[in-house]
């Protein structure tokens, strides 16, 4: 799709932002470049138990962080955004401390301290289902 630069409004201020859980389901993080793609319908991903809620918590807080780093990367003087990026990187990395201590790693050179569970297979395979 083609388009010009300046048809793009540019978020000025926070209230602009979806909540996290909005941003992640629409794939947006921001409430003025959202653009629904045909007749699709978001839907809430819901987690059965506490290690799925973590998962999808990290996969949130992800997905909130490289949005908002993309954001910054052309408004780098947006100190707004700036902190709420640094208050969900600190989020993602309690949730990811919290999920490798009880279930494994998510990520081999996690695992330099002998626990060694990167061979069991990985959260988002059909046997957490």
């Amino acid at each position: 799709m083609l388009f010009e630069f300046s048809e793009i409004k540019v978020p000025d201020k926070k209230s602009d932002l979806f909540d996290i859980n909005t941003g992640f389901e629409l794939g947006n993080m921001y409430e003025c470049l959202y653009s629904s793609y045909k007749k699709y319908e978001p839907r809430e991903i819901k987690a059965k138990n506490e290690r799925e809620m973590l998962f999808l918590n990290i996969l949130k807080l992800s997905f909130a962080i490289n949005d908002l780093n993309l954001y910054l990367d052309i408004h780098p003087d947006d100190e707004k955004t700036y902190e709420l990026f640094k208050k969900y990187c600190v989020l993602y990395q309690q949730c990811l401390t919290e999920y490798e201590s009880k279930y494994q790693v998510l990520e081999l050179f996690h695992d330099i301290y002998g626990k060694y569970t990167w061979y069991k297979g990985f959260p988002w395979e059909d046997k957490y289902v």
